[in-house]
């Protein structure tokens, strides 16, 4: 009977060690730490004033752009009547920011728009440089302002105009150490991805109504950056998914903070990849589009797709500047254009570009290899005594 006892004891353990084994998390993933100070979950009178402070931030923002858009309005009347290339450009800013420094946000504008060669457009741009960190002191009354920029797109009652708001209180440390090349491009690249979807609209104009729609649907989240100049860039040295791109562990918390679609997109499945980027293609929308954008601070945070900023822009490089116009001025519907632009099936292209930032994700769970060789060692030694028992069964 004890050795009975002892043999179901040894095949309970194994059991449990296999158990153990599949709920193994994947390579790479650390247990979420548990913290003190976590924050009780709001209340409902709390979500109810967030709701309130937000409405009120987005009127806020909607009010100052209409004014920029009035005050920028002498500039590209006078750009349009001469001809004159560029971007107006009107810099909000406190008196310590030196003349230098506005000189050098002029020059860096002017040197973006040539890179992009965006020349005389029909959408006028006009883009404010916001220097102001705290515009205001907020009071019961009035939550704190939004030090967000954002975006007036044309609409039906102004086709020929687009405002791009940059509120950079963060430039002012490189604005004012001096002018070395590195620090003027960094300023460019700054003002590059500011100009975000009205660059768009300067070089191929206001959208077809299927791409405008779509494009409005996912807040322009595949048009933030107008990078169709470039060469092709190497894939970034860090990325807020991968922890090292040759050891590929992965940020899996980051990972599942997307959809399930950019999930399989990543695992290099096409079809999830199309249904990444087509989502709200198909979605019904009524006839008056919004024209005020939002680009705060956290904006990746609300990508359907990983590095979903850069797909157009990177669909316009490869393509050219004729394809991707038909593009994106067409009538037909988003899948239809993009395929006929890309010369493939969306889903194939798509993954095919996610490769330049990423590697392929492994789906599926994986055992680390020391838990793994554990429970074959285990299940092996399990085998062995059961065969060994049996042995001795027969041979008594």
């Amino acid at each position: 009977m004890a050795r009975e006892l002892r043999w179901w004891l040894a095949a309970t353990l194994v059991a449990c060690g296999v158990i153990a084994l599949g709920y193994v998390p994947p390579r790479g993933v650390t247990p979420e730490p548990k913290s003190r100070n976590r924050r009780p979950e709001a209340t409902t009178a709390r979500l109810r004033a967030q709701g309130i402070a937000d409405q009120w931030r987005a009127a806020e923002l909607a009010l100052r752009l209409a004014q920029y858009r009035q005050q920028l309005e002498p500039e590209l009347v006078r750009r349009r009547d001469s001809d004159q290339p560029g971007a107006a450009l009107l810099i909000d800013a406190p008196d310590t920011i030196p003349e230098s420094a506005r000189q050098q946000v002029r020059a860096a504008l002017d040197t973006v728009w040539r890179q992009l060669g965006l020349g005389l457009s029909k959408v006028a741009v006009g883009v404010v440089v916001d220097f102001w960190r705290n515009r205001a002191t907020p009071t019961r009354e009035t939550p704190k302002a939004a030090r967000d920029g954002g975006y007036l797109l044309p609409d039906s009652t102004d086709r020929a105009t687009c405002v791009a708001l940059i509120s950079p209180w963060y430039w002012t440390g490189v604005l004012t150490a001096g002018n070395p090349p590195a620090r003027s491009r960094q300023v460019e690249d700054w003002l590059r991805n500011g100009l975000g979807q009205c660059a768009f609209f300067a070089a191929y104009g206001v959208p077809g109504q299927t791409v405008r729609r779509w494009l409005t649907k996912r807040t322009y989240d595949l048009a933030r950056f107008p990078d169709w100049d470039r060469k092709r860039p190497e894939p970034p040295a860090y990325s807020w998914l991968v922890r090292n791109r040759d050891s590929k562990r992965w940020e899996w918390r980051s990972v599942y903070a997307y959809p399930i679609a950019a999930i399989a997109c990543l695992g290099g499945r096409a079809a999830s990849c199309r249904t990444a980027v087509l989502a709200g293609s198909g979605d019904p929308f009524d006839d008056s589009l919004p024209r005020l954008f939002k680009a705060d601070l956290w904006w990746w945070r609300e990508q359907r797709l990983p590095y979903s900023s850069r797909y157009l822009g990177d669909v316009a490089r490869e393509v050219g500047h004729d394809r991707f116009l038909r593009f994106w001025n067409s009538t037909e519907p988003v899948e239809t254009a993009l395929t006929v632009a890309l010369r493939m099936p969306v889903g194939d292209w798509t993954e095919r570009w996610q490769r330049r930032f990423v590697p392929r994700l492994p789906l599926g769970a994986a055992a680390p290899l020391a838990a793994a060789a554990l429970g074959i060692l285990l299940a092996g030694a399990a085998i062995i005594a059961a065969a060994l028992s049996a042995a001795r069964r027969q041979v008594g």
